[in-house]
């Protein structure tokens, strides 16, 4: 299956983040709890300081009625943010921050600043055949959009603790890739959202969340408990696209005067596995993403060099814990270069599992057998269980001390 310029395309994306929360927690159960919460405000534009709010990310902005200093309004948690939907109990900073007192949500920290599509909220269904995620990213008609699981590429991929969801109202609607996870407990979750690219445009966002309140493990009386690993699998999706992914929508015959419009794409997937050390008693944290692969979204089963490529190793440099459970640090290559971000939130008893993003830039000169100079955009997710825990894979953590 040949590849040329034409047929795939890597754009550099631009995205603002956007946090919320929901109204209230459902029973947890290995069921996700819905979260059906609205775009806290998507920030300042690079002219003005003035808070805007938007569906679409390609209107002008709109001033608010809240507060016209481009600064959260509201920390307290009581539901009077600008932009939240009735009853949201507050919002938090593109870095995370603590959101509706116990709960936190969090997205990927770096903002770049050219077209705006943000995460807002996700939700699973009860059996997980479905995941709602509201985007501001013209994914459907909706505001908030429902993206049906996607067994196909949950089967190519190998996503044994993850699903994969898409959605695409129509062949010249915009294709949505989702890749969403939670811990067996609901007590975190995480998703990494992107589309296939239309009109020079590639819209991304990873978004976490934690129910709950930070539960550290008990490391004053058991200090053997201040040092523990966590282990599981990663998914991710990037700016890499094709027109020609098995999962589109067909397109049919285009009149004559319309042979040229730009159809919409489908990324690229990744996938890889995660090994974190984690010091409680020092609030830091450091470990690598490996076995990195690449996923042609035009074969029905990827193998060998021209379906699947392999990716170099992350280091997740040392990074911090902060007192809520939220951390954060910088992801770089082997050669120390920087590769770009993570960021996340420890949940559960004990701090039993955590759930993350990454947003990672890198380039690669060979894809799927072509030559090529690539530059990828990445947005990543991981649902973690800590070594001893129910869950963890024993074949790893057996070599570790929990």
């Amino acid at each position: 299956m040949a590849l040329n310029g034409a047929e795939y395309i890597s754009i550099v994306i631009a995205i603002e983040r956007g946090i919320g929360v929901s109204e209230k927690l459902m029973e947890r159960i290995w069921v996700f709890a819905a979260v059906a919460a609205l775009l806290a405000g998507c920030g300042a534009t690079s002219d003005s300081d003035d808070d805007c709010v938007r569906d679409n990310p390609l209107q002008e902005c709109q001033s608010s009625s809240g507060s016209d200093d481009g600064s959260d309004e509201d920390d307290s948690g009581d539901g009077s943010a600008e932009g939240g939907t009735d009853g949201d109990s507050g919002s938090g900073g593109s870095d995370g921050g603590a959101a509706g007192g116990d709960d936190v949500i969090g997205g990927t920290p770096t903002t770049m600043e050219e077209i705006e599509g943000a995460v807002a909220s996700f939700s699973f269904a009860s059996d997980m055949s479905a995941l709602t995620v509201q985007i501001n990213g013209l994914d459907s008609s909706p505001v908030s959009a429902l993206y049906e699981r996607n067994d196909r590429l949950t089967n190519v991929m190998g996503l044994e603790d993850y699903v994969a969801y898409s959605v695409q109202e129509d062949p010249l609607d915009r294709f949505f890739l989702a890749l969403g996870g939670m811990s067996t407990d609901g007590s975190v979750s995480a998703v990494a959202v992107g589309d296939g690219g239309q009109f020079n445009t590639v819209f991304q966002d990873g978004y976490y969340r934690r129910v709950g309140a930070f539960d550290p493990p008990d490391f004053e009386n058991d200090p053997a408990s201040g040092q523990v690993s966590y282990v599981g699998n990663y998914a991710a999706v990037t700016n890499v696209v094709t027109r020609e992914g098995l999962d589109l929508k067909p397109v049919g015959t285009l009149p004559d005067d319309y042979a040229e419009l730009d159809q919409p794409g489908q990324p690229v997937p990744m996938t890889g596995v995660i090994f974190l050390n984690v010091n409680f008693a020092e609030a830091a944290l450091n470990g690598q993403i490996l076995n990195r692969k690449m996923y042609d979204p035009r074969d029905a089963q990827p193998q060998g060099v021209g379906g699947i490529t392999g990716a170099s190793n992350i280091i997740l440099e040392e990074g911090t814990i902060d007192e809520i459970g939220e951390f954060a640090g910088n992801g770089v290559f082997e050669d120390e270069s920087l590769a770009g971000t993570f960021s996340g939130v420890f949940g559960g008893e004990g701090a039993a599992y955590a759930a993350g993003n990454t947003e990672l830039s890198w380039s690669i000169s060979s894809l799927f057998g072509e030559e090529g100079d690539y530059d990828v955009k990445e947005v990543g997710m991981f649902v973690l269980t800590q070594c001893g825990k129910s869950g963890a894979r024993e074949d790893i953590c057996s070599l570790v001390d929990h």
